[in-house]
């Protein structure tokens, strides 16, 4: 059997190519959300593995809140771009699930496109964000994305559950996170708010899908986030 430590990520994350990957402990972690959450999905998960990589910034810079219907506008490239990080990262997931599952471990991968959601309050079955900032990969951000000392908010996440206990990654304490509110003032839609002190953030979700359904690419929070980062 390998021993799930640090090396073993690290080994991992050069053979899966991501550019971050993080490990949280499911009973550990002190999140009962987590908890819950991810033995609801595979009963007796032990140990959640997060991947991530890099959404370029050259894409996010052309990111744009509104255009005339039918005319193609540089932001669409966004989608695109997603897709294909999208499918190198649920392929990471899969290729460490088949490798731990030879070792005699179940496990369940959740893959990039996303975590099925109940409409009727717009939470996740399972937050990929939240996940990694227990796994220590960053912390939430006023935009309600997730923020990395490497990339800002410019990163896309998938999971992977496994009842093996592994070596968790140390937390991040350092918030990337400016709070200069640049996103809540950046949002098309007024979705953001100032959070209550104590609160990461403060987002009206169905006011985000709303505006999102009118099949406008927005996602203008993550480049006024990294406009202000420098």
């Amino acid at each position: 059997m390998a021993a799930f430590d640090r090396n073993f990520l690290g080994e991992m994350k050069k053979k899966l190519d991501v550019e971050l990957l993080g490990v949280a402990s499911v009973g550990k972690s002190g999140s009962k959300e987590l908890k819950d959450r991810a033995r609801a999905l595979l009963p007796g998960a032990k140990s959640v593995v997060v991947f991530g990589k890099e959404i370029f910034k050259e894409v996010v810079s052309l990111l744009g809140p509104s255009k005339q219907v039918g005319e193609g506008a540089g932001g669409d490239f966004f989608g695109p771009h997603s897709d294909y990080l999208n499918g190198r990262l649920t392929r990471a997931v899969y290729d460490l699930a088949g490798l731990l599952r030879k070792e005699g471990y179940r496990s369940f991968p959740l893959p990039a496109a996303g975590s099925p959601v109940d409409q009727r309050n717009l939470v996740a079955l399972f937050s990929y964000k939240h996940a990694a900032a227990l796994a220590g990969l960053g912390k939430m951000g006023r935009h309600t994305m997730l923020m990395t000392q490497e990339f800002g908010p410019r990163v896309r996440l998938a999971c992977l559950l496994i009842d093996a206990e592994m070596e968790s990654s140390p937390v991040s304490k350092k918030n990337p996170c400016l709070q200069c509110n640049a996103c809540i003032r950046a949002c098309p839609s007024k979705a953001l708010q100032v959070p209550e002190k104590g609160k990461a953030y403060s987002m009206n979700p169905f006011a985000c899908r709303t505006y999102r359904n009118t099949g406008l690419t927005c996602t203008v929070c993550m480049k006024a986030c990294v406009q202000a980062l420098g």
